[in-house]
């Protein structure tokens, strides 16, 4: 195999990976998860501090001002399942017409199944109200743990940067969505609370879940199903020559 095709074999296994969180950051956020699911459940030190919060941003009320109020909300959106779900689709549709792949929509697919079972079994089970109503209640019909718009921000565009990357868009859209990966998170979680639509616990939560399901669906992609439907994918034609020069009888 020449040196050309072991470098571009090696480029495309990189890409594969782009944006998968490393095992240390997902040990850590899978601890930190339990660590608040179980204060949330049983009342710990945790709720000081989601109480604190939710009351000084009572205090500086900016759900209650028209512009920081409009503002925020826009912000939230980053992390809005409609948001991402619209703008990774469009990448998904131009990246299958381009490379006549359909592996990208297999990715989207499983992850929309994986975040939603996930996050409303969690949302259901333990029916957390959220701090507009007052207090922290569980097993009542609220929605508030964990925050679902948190675990969107990572999740989605972490799977945004993994096509751009995998797919081999030009290097300005590879940069223009890490940036929106990176700041997405932050923004939707900031913009969640100073809106008091979520207890700090609840972003939190979202985030170490959103960067725990990332990496499971790295690990899924990585399996057989990670070849399905990827026969257009850069590099393929020189892979089929490779084959084929393998097999003529004449050496």
């Amino acid at each position: 195999m020449s040196t050309e095709l072991i470098a571009e074999r090696e480029s495309r296994s990189a890409a594969d990976r782009a944006w998968c969180p490393p095992l240390p950051v997902v040990l850590g956020s899978a601890l930190l998860g339990v660590w608040l699911t179980l204060d949330v459940v049983l009342g710990g030190p945790w709720l000081r501090v989601d109480v604190a919060v939710a009351d000084w941003v009572d205090v500086i009320d900016l759900r209650g001002s028209t512009v920081p109020n409009a503002l925020l909300w826009l912000l939230s959106q980053t992390g809005g399942r409609a948001t991402v779900l619209v703008v990774v689709g469009l990448l998904t549709v131009y990246i299958m017409r381009q490379h006549r792949v359909w592996q990208p929509l297999l990715r989207v697919l499983v992850a929309f199944v994986l975040l939603t079972v996930v996050v409303y079994a969690l949302k259901i089970g333990l029916g957390r109200t959220a701090p507009g109503s007052g207090a922290s209640v569980l097993y009542v019909d609220g929605r508030s743990y964990p925050s679902g718009h948190s675990a969107n921000a990572v999740l989605w565009w972490g799977l945004a940067v993994w096509l751009v990357r995998s797919y081999g868009l030009p290097a300005w859209a590879v940069r223009l969505f890490t940036v929106v990966a990176l700041a997405a998170p932050v923004l939707t979680s900031l913009s969640m609370l100073a809106l008091n639509y979520h207890w700090l616990t609840d972003v939190l939560a979202g985030v170490a879940l959103g960067i725990v399901l990332l990496r499971v669906l790295h690990l899924i992609f990585s399996t057989r199903l990670g070849d399905w439907g990827s026969a257009g994918r850069p590099g393929g034609r020189d892979r089929d020559r490779v084959l084929a020069s393998r097999s003529d009888p004449r050496g």
